[in-house]
C-alpha cells in the first residue's frame, strides 16, 4: 500500500487487476449494509470493464482513473445510488440504453433495490474510455501540427525630416557661398555703363 492508501495491482496471468484504494474501502464501510452491497457490485462491474483502473476519491466519492484521467465514479445519495461517467457527453451518447433510469447531464440515478446491470456499466465505461482516447488523439495531433510562419510585413521607411519651414525634401542651403561673376557677365555690365555716358574705358596704350 502506498502513501495515498492504494494497493499495488494484482496480476492474474498477463492481466492487471484492480488497483484498490483504502479510501474507497473506508467510504463503503460507513454505509448501511444494503447500500454497501449495491456499491460493491458497481465497483466490481467497473473493474471488470476496465482491468487495471486505479481507484481514488473524486469530488469526495469513489471513482477510478485511467492513465491519470478520471474515468467514472459512484456514490450513495440520500434515497438512491448514483453513477457518474465524469463526462458531459457519455449519458447523451448512451441515452438509448438509459431510458429506464433517471438521468441528468453527468449522473445516472438508480434505486438501491435495482442495481445497474454489469452489462450497462460495461457500456458506460467503454464509452468513457473511447472519449478519453479520442481526446488523447486530438491532443497528439495538436502537438504534431506545424506552426505556420507568419509573413513579416516590410517595415515602412520613416518620412524625411523637414530641413526648415517650407523646405521639406530640398537640399540644405549653403551659407556664406561666394558667387564669382563670369567674365562675360562683367563685360556686358561695363558696356551698359559706357552706353549711358558713364566712365570711359581706359586704353593701356593712351599715355
Amino acid at each position: 500500500m502506498d502513501l495515498f492508501g492504494s494497493s499495488p495491482p494484482l496480476v492474474q496471468g498477463n492481466v492487471a487487476m484492480a488497483i484498490r484504494s483504502a479510501l474507497v474501502d473506508a467510504y463503503h464501510a460507513r454505509l448501511p449494509a444494503a447500500e454497501r452491497k449495491v456499491l460493491e457490485q458497481i465497483r466490481a462491474a467497473v473493474h471488470a470493464a476496465c482491468p487495471g483502473a486505479e481507484e481514488c476519491l473524486s469530488y469526495g466519492m469513489p471513482a477510478v482513473k485511467l492513465d491519470g484521467t478520471p474515468l467514472v465514479g459512484w456514490r450513495a445519495a440520500a434515497k438512491h445510488g448514483a453513477f457518474h461517467p465524469l463526462s458531459g457527453s457519455t449519458v447523451e451518447t448512451c441515452k438509448g440504453a438509459l431510458v429506464d433510469y433517471d438521468t441528468s447531464k453527468g449522473t445516472i440515478r438508480f434505486p438501491f433495490d435495482a442495481v445497474l446491470p454489469a452489462k450497462l456499466v460495461k457500456l458506460l465505461v467503454a464509452t468513457r474510455i473511447g472519449e478519453i482516447r479520442q481526446n488523447d488523439k486530438k491532443a497528439t495531433k495538436l502537438k504534431k501540427k506545424p506552426v505556420k510562419e507568419q509573413a513579416t510585413k516590410p517595415k515602412k521607411k520613416p518620412p524625411a525630416k523637414a530641413q526648415g519651414k517650407g523646405t521639406a525634401g530640398k537640399p540644405p542651403a549653403v551659407k556664406n557661398q561666394v558667387l564669382v561673376k563670369k567674365p562675360a557677365a562683367k563685360r556686358a555690365s561695363l558696356k551698359q555703363t559706357v552706353a549711358k555716358g558713364g566712365v570711359r574705358p581706359t586704353n593701356r596704350h593712351d599715355a
